[in-house]
């Protein structure tokens, strides 16, 4: 199959079996699209990581018309505004500092990682709205710290702020919201808060039905950890 930053489809697995569904309607003679990689990032940062890693440049429609980037840079609303080159600078520390962090977790402690993530949102924060993919790229690192440590309270604080502008920026019945909303559900449930986990865990099954089929062991995994609890 090739390649969208709009997939039609998604594959998903069952031990070795592969498994293709429809995420959207898909006319007689339609093409059938996944996608390569993670849609989260705007056009030049998915095209940079289709080009190293495919060889290839996207030309679908959302790397045509690029609707969704201004949100996903979305800037802070301030009484002076940033230059443009301000901004510029801002997104080539952002990229750095990515690259660090990928860098740094084989070798740098929890707390300095953490670090990193607290150091670089609130430098990126003086630029970057909270909904800008990049600050959620270094929330979603810093929440994984979190929960390496078992800092339960840590990871929620973050997966709360990441959840909605993953719930916009993603295609319908993405995986990666339904992994978001799951460890959610899992935080809720620890932290006793027993109705924000029902739902969170809920809005999980409700992507992952579409996205692995009713009868996908996962599924009956998790409709049993809200049966426990």
């Amino acid at each position: 199959m090739n390649h969208s930053c709009c997939p039609n489809v998604i594959v998903t697995y069952k031990g070795i079996l592969a498994e293709v569904r429809a995420v959207k309607e898909i006319e007689p003679g339609e093409e059938v699209f996944t996608s390569y990689i993670d849609l989260l990032y705007p056009t030049e940062d998915r095209n940079d990581r289709l080009r190293d890693s495919y060889f290839f440049t996207c030309d679908c429609r959302e790397c045509t018309m690029k609707e969704k980037d201004k949100e996903k840079l979305k800037i802070r609303k301030l009484n002076d505004p940033p230059s443009a080159e301000a901004v510029r600078d801002m997104i080539k520390y952002a990229r750095n500092v990515i690259e660090e962090f990928r860098r740094a977790k084989h070798y740098k402690s929890p707390s300095e990682l953490l670090e990193i993530c607290e150091l670089s949102l609130d430098k990126m924060g003086a630029v970057f709205e909270d909904s800008n993919v990049y600050m959620l790229h270094m929330m979603y690192q810093a929440m994984g710290v979190c929960l390496y440590v078992q800092d339960w309270e840590g990871a929620l604080r973050y997966g709360q702020k990441i959840i909605r502008p993953y719930s916009k920026y993603y295609p319908s019945y993405s995986l990666n919201v339904a992994s978001m909303w799951l460890k959610l559900g899992r935080l809720y449930m620890a932290l006793e808060n027993r109705p924000a986990g029902d739902k969170a865990l809920k809005k999980a099954i409700a992507i992952m039905e579409v996205a692995h089929g009713k009868d996908h062991p996962y599924i009956s995994e998790i409709k049993k950890e809200l049966e426990d609890h």
